[in-house]
């Protein structure tokens, strides 16, 4: 289940399956990437900052999102990694931040292993199932067990608001293969990207799974929407914190 928390007088959203560990998702009241708001810039800059303070860690670990089904595994010596959006680490104490106004969100973790990942999958991420290889990469390079897995899945846009073509519906329902997770109105498809990731998480095998009913771009007040801000928009993101073993 997910509910509101508040992280030193910030807004973030945080689920019942980890609440005591360093991860959750931020809102708009607690930016940390200004995208195209110029007028946010020193405000992210600033919570970045108090972000580290409060949570003791050195740097972020980020990425250049691309849409892709990159993914990586953090390295002590890196803290960039262009074209990706996926990032695992085991690494202690790392810090990993990925961004989002719409796209879905995902945090997995491994309370037995200490270790986790932040998956970035908008439709084409999700067409390309970014989250099922992330779950396998994890559990095959990190030899961890899907039952350890705890997997939460975060504020997106809905299908009651992601309206999309044909043309992008093949490309789902052909990665996909499931039927249960659109409605068709007259010419438009409407898709739940959080379902059909969190089907791609289960074929993996991981059992524990939290995924959020809100959707972003009906609660723009609360979370940044691409979608509803017709582009003009900073991100808010999800956090995980690697804790000290």
């Amino acid at each position: 289940m997910f509910y509101f928390d508040d992280f030193y007088g910030k807004k973030i959203l945080k689920s019942t399956l980890l609440s005591d560990f360093d991860c959750f998702f931020t809102t708009r009241n607690f930016v940390l990437t200004a995208s195209n708001r110029i007028d946010l810039e020193e405000e992210a800059l600033n919570n970045r900052i108090f972000l580290k303070e409060k949570l003791k860690v050195k740097n972020i670990i980020t990425t250049k999102q691309t849409h892709s089904d990159n993914i990586k595994i953090v390295s002590e010596s890196q803290l960039y990694y262009d074209d990706t959006d996926a990032l695992i680490s085991n690494i202690e104490d790392s810090l990993i931040l990925l961004n989002y106004a719409d796209c879905v969100p995902i945090i997995l973790y491994s309370k037995k292993d200490n270790a986790g990942a932040v998956i970035h999958a908008g439709w084409r991420g999700t067409a390309k199932e970014i989250a099922r290889k992330t779950s396998e990469k994890m559990q095959k390079e990190l030899n961890i067990k899907a039952e350890n897995i705890i997997a939460l899945i975060g504020p997106s846009i809905g299908k009651c608001c992601f309206e999309t073509s044909y043309d992008v519906f093949t490309q789902l329902i052909n990665s996909q293969n499931k039927t249960q997770f659109y409605n068709k109105k007259n010419d438009k498809y409407f898709i739940d990207l959080k379902l059909l990731n969190k089907y791609q998480l289960s074929d993996t095998g991981i059992i524990n799974i939290d995924m959020c009913d809100y959707c972003t771009c009906c609660m723009s007040d609360i979370f940044f929407s691409y979608r509803k801000e017709k582009g003009v928009t900073a991100r808010h993101s999800a956090i995980i914190k690697i804790k000290r073993g």
